[in-house]
């Protein structure tokens, strides 16, 4: 057994490091890793070369194969499908032209936005929501630059995300935002 399978990385994620010649973990990795895996956020702060970027890339690597086998192993292949709370129809995620602010402009495949004001803040929310309990991720690419805020929220939350208690965003400094003021 490695050391960074004693914290809870997967034999193959831990051999792959193993390979890298990454053969003890460092102080950071040490106390990150076991608190990402086991769900809890962590906020770190540590010199270049402290080993801040394995600490926080081989949890994500491992919750994403996690997810990835369990959506595979339940819907029989793992695609870019969910069934919708409201009425049962398989859809594909996308975001919504309905649920969105006025200055959001929407692709037609519903997989990119824009904001069309460069000071103020406006959103928009994805076609339908998570209805189960469990672990949830999503990913993003932002191709503009200016600010930008991803997060999850309820549907009784502001489209400014992250401005009332009824949801959560990430911002450009990585930074949790909630119930701040724009």
């Amino acid at each position: 057994m490695t050391a960074f399978e004693e914290f809870g990385v997967l034999p193959e994620i831990a051999k792959a490091v193993d390979d890298m010649g990454w053969t003890l973990p460092t102080d950071v990795q040490s106390e990150a890793i076991p608190l990402i895996l086991g769900g809890g956020d962590v906020l770190m702060a540590a010199e270049t070369g402290s080993g801040k970027t394995g600490a926080f890339c081989l949890p994500v690597l491992q919750i994403t194969w996690e997810t990835l086998k369990a959506l595979h192993e339940k819907k029989g292949g793992g695609k870019n499908k969910a069934s919708s709370s409201g009425g049962g129809s398989d859809q594909s995620w996308r975001m919504s032209v309905q649920d969105r602010g006025p200055a959001i402009a929407i692709n037609p495949d519903g997989l990119r936005v824009q904001s069309r004001h460069l000071k103020e803040w406006h959103g928009c929310r994805a076609n339908f929501g998570v209805s189960n309990r469990g672990m949830y991720y999503y990913e993003a690419t932002v191709t503009d630059e200016g600010l930008c805020r991803l997060g999850f929220s309820t549907s009784e939350a502001s489209l400014d995300l992250g401005t009332c208690k009824f949801g959560y965003g990430y911002g450009g400094t990585g930074k949790k935002i909630q119930q701040s003021t724009i």
